[in-house]
């Protein structure tokens, strides 16, 4: 071969070869698990755990754990009190409140809404009797290092008092409850003017003025009759979810027919609407949840018990559209109704009782169902959405999120019960 035969070879097997490239290296991740003891901090990608911290719950920003203890002996033997603290993901105290009474994180119907404001700079407590719902708003703003010579457990004076700011707001024991403003100046609050109703009206607590607003938060457009004595809107509440910038809350409830209906409360602007057009009807083998896309413009309802699934277009607040699958209906099985949304968008996950319905968001259509013969209580998505984390049976099954391909399978405390993502910085 002359040297112009092998230098025009040459040209073509480089044009084509495919270039090598680099591609950046996933950043390394750790799983955070709650159990009724403690929380552990495994590794992602092998399932060692790293840490042991106190029980409690994630901040919505990933950077705490607030543990609570109804315990005298960590108050210094005060009674009724309620030891709040907060703690970073390596285990440092960070912030520490003593609280009056006996304080809990808030719930409604069934699961517990988010107690945080959006962007995890509020933190909102209750305390409940026959008579009255007391509302413990914590600052957590400036959450930081600091010494301590105690921690939950250990005997304290009465004159030791926490440093963490925090303000109390009393209200009748109608009240429940449901948001509060990334500022911490307005509390969202459920009342049932009816014991025993599901009938409810949204009312709005000034925490500033400390202040009740008279009148309730409510869709002037849906309604027929306006009467707040017997409640402005009705339904059971399933689940909640909120996008970091705060603006709105999203509810997800069921009305006495069994249709459900999200609730889309304005936080900043102080206003609700009602977006009832969602298809289906609720029966005993549904699995109601409710999903928020990363970038907040979309928001997706599935019930994996009846097959069906409806994207909301969350600047309009109009059902897009809706698309229906071979649902697994049956008794959950200790299973939760759970949906998450990938990081890029393209990929929907639903529980259902046993497995999980892998969606498409382009179609709404079902792709395939992962982990089938699981009864799924938590489930939780790697940074680049390569990896799908479902807690279930004592261990975290970790499947390739495309294809729902299991991967491996990491050991757990037979108690755990939630599980969330860390990227390691």
């Amino acid at each position: 071969m002359t040297g112009r035969w092998v230098a025009v070879a040459l040209l073509v097997a480089t044009a084509c070869t495919a270039p090598t490239v680099e591609r950046p290296s996933a950043a390394p991740e750790e799983l955070i698990v709650s159990e009724g003891r403690s929380t552990i901090v495994l590794d992602a990608g092998t399932g060692a755990t790293l840490r042991t911290l106190p029980a409690g719950v994630l901040s919505p920003a990933k950077d705490a754990i607030i543990s609570l203890h109804s315990d005298p002996l960590a108050c210094g033997g005060l009674e009724p009190c309620t030891y709040v603290a907060a703690y970073d993901l390596q285990g440092r105290l960070l912030e520490e409140w003593f609280l009056d009474g006996r304080y809990a994180l808030p719930a409604t119907y069934g699961p517990a809404p988010s107690a945080f404001s959006p962007n995890g700079k509020w933190l909102v407590l209750v305390d409940r009797d026959a008579a009255l719902s007391t509302f413990a708003i914590l600052d957590l703003s400036t959450l930081g290092p600091r010494s301590s010579s105690g921690g939950p457990g250990l005997v304290r004076s009465a004159g030791n008092r926490g440093k963490g700011s925090w303000e109390r707001v009393m209200l009748s024991s109608r009240f429940s409850f449901d948001a509060i403003h990334n500022d911490g100046g307005a509390l969202y609050i459920i009342e049932h003017p009816v014991a025993g109703s599901t009938a409810y009206n949204v009312r709005l607590y000034e925490v500033r003025s400390k202040r009740l607003v008279p009148e309730p938060i409510f869709d002037k457009a849906q309604l027929v009759t306006f009467d707040p004595t017997t409640g402005l809107m009705d339904g059971a509440f399933h689940a909640s979810v909120a996008p970091t910038g705060g603006q709105w809350s999203y509810g997800l409830y069921v009305r006495r027919d069994g249709r459900p209906f999200v609730h889309a409360l304005n936080v900043a602007a102080r206003y609700a609407t009602c977006i009832l057009d969602l298809p289906g009807t609720r029966s005993g083998s549904s699995m109601l949840a409710l999903a928020l896309r990363p970038d907040a413009r979309r928001l997706f309802v599935t019930d994996t018990g009846a097959g069906a699934v409806s994207e909301i277009d969350a600047e309009t607040q109009k059902v897009r559209r809706s698309g229906s699958f071979a649902g697994r209906g049956g008794s959950a099985d200790g299973s939760r109704a759970l949906a998450v949304v990938s990081s890029d968008g393209s990929r929907l996950y639903a529980t259902a009782s046993r497995g999980i319905a892998v969606l498409g968001t382009a179609d709404l259509a079902l792709r395939s169902w992962a982990a089938p013969d699981l009864a799924v209580t938590a489930l939780a998505l790697s940074a680049d959405g390569s990896r799908l984390y479902a807690l279930a049976n004592g261990a975290v099954h970790v499947l390739e999120a495309p294809s729902g391909r299991p991967i491996a399978e990491h050991a757990l405390p037979s108690n755990a019960r939630a599980i969330t993502t860390v990227t390691v910085r």
